[in-house]
């Protein structure tokens, strides 16, 4: 039987498992945050062995024990849980929630370690965003060049940054408002405004021809090329959506040099699975920005005919043999 970690509203896991239904495979989903709100019970004991069974009405009562592989999609997700608190001010509260919640998902890792995974959670846990760009720089990707620092003073006030998160993105509600943490471009003077501020993660502007959003899956590279610079709105980060106007996007196919690399990385990462971001630039060289394990890849399978639900159910279905 196979496991999807999963959380709510999530579009690709929604397609993989009707495509896991066609290949007459069994399944079940568990979503981090009904463990939470009651739509998926759960029920572990300790003696005389550790035993963990969850509970639904989609799959009724099932003992994790007969499990056979783990897909580790979308799980632990704090700030969607965090939202059942929104008003909540105090902090200590909150990290003491987010501790309980947490721990409670790692008896779910725990129990399941001997399982086969696509996605190991513990490769995906250890993973960050500067360890990825110091292991792509080994195997020999470029990378913009790249500062973490809290004082003006590190960085050149003649030239423009791009900031992004150091960590990973979010979304934040203060209030009625909503903001968004994306990659955005520092221009001097703003810089030149502040001494010193909270540590910043700042990359070298470059010049892009078009962006790259790569899915890979065991050992092969799925590439799409976003003509994101053809719009003031997208050029920075192609993100920040143009609905009126979405970006051009098309299938690429990769200089067999980077292809490899890219594969190299991953492999060398630990990751079955991930989202690649990469910037050919006008120099015409290629820049890795970042891999996200969980990045959802429907818009990657439907604009370039990718028919990459298909393939991950077939994975896993080869998994559960």
């Amino acid at each position: 039987m196979i496991l999807i970690l999963s959380t709510p509203n999530d579009d690709d896991t929604n397609i993989v498992m009707e495509h896991l239904m066609m290949l007459g495979e069994k399944f079940i989903r568990i979503n981090d945050l009904d463990l939470f709100n009651g739509n998926t019970k759960m029920h572990y004991e300790l003696s005389p062995e550790p035993k963990l069974f969850v509970e639904n009405i989609f799959f009724g009562r099932i003992d994790l024990s007969d499990i056979q592989c783990v897909w580790y999609r979308k799980f632990g997700f704090f700030d969607k849980f965090k939202k059942k608190f929104r008003g909540e001010t105090n902090v200590e509260m909150l990290e003491y929630l987010k501790l309980e919640y947490t721990t409670t998902l790692e008896l779910f890792f725990d129990f399941l370690k001997d399982k086969k995974w696509l996605n190991n959670y513990l490769k995906v846990k250890n993973l960050s965003k500067i360890s990825t760009l110091i292991a792509s720089q080994k195997i020999g990707l470029k990378i913009p060049q790249t500062h973490i620092t809290n004082h003006k003073d590190s960085l050149n006030l003649n030239e423009s940054y791009i900031t992004k998160s150091i960590k990973d993105g979010t979304v934040i509600d203060v209030g009625e408002k909503t903001f968004f943490f994306l990659t955005k471009e520092v221009n001097p003077k703003t810089m030149a405004r502040y001494d010193h501020f909270f540590p910043s993660l700042f990359q070298e502007k470059i010049n892009k021809e078009y962006e790259l959003r790569i899915f890979h899956l065991n050992g092969k590279n799925y590439p799409m090329a976003i003509f994101s610079q053809r719009d003031r709105q997208t050029g920075v980060d192609y993100r920040h959506y143009n609905y009126s106007k979405p970006n051009r996007m098309i299938p690429y196919t990769l200089p067999k040099e980077i292809d490899e690399k890219i594969s190299r990385l991953m492999k060398d990462l630990g990751l079955d699975t991930g989202s690649l971001d990469i910037i050919k630039g006008t120099d015409g060289e290629y820049y890795f920005l970042e891999v996200n394990p969980s990045g959802q890849f429907r818009m990657t399978a439907l604009p370039c005919n990718y028919n990459l639900h298909y393939e991950v159910a077939c994975t896993l279905k080869k998994m559960n043999t």
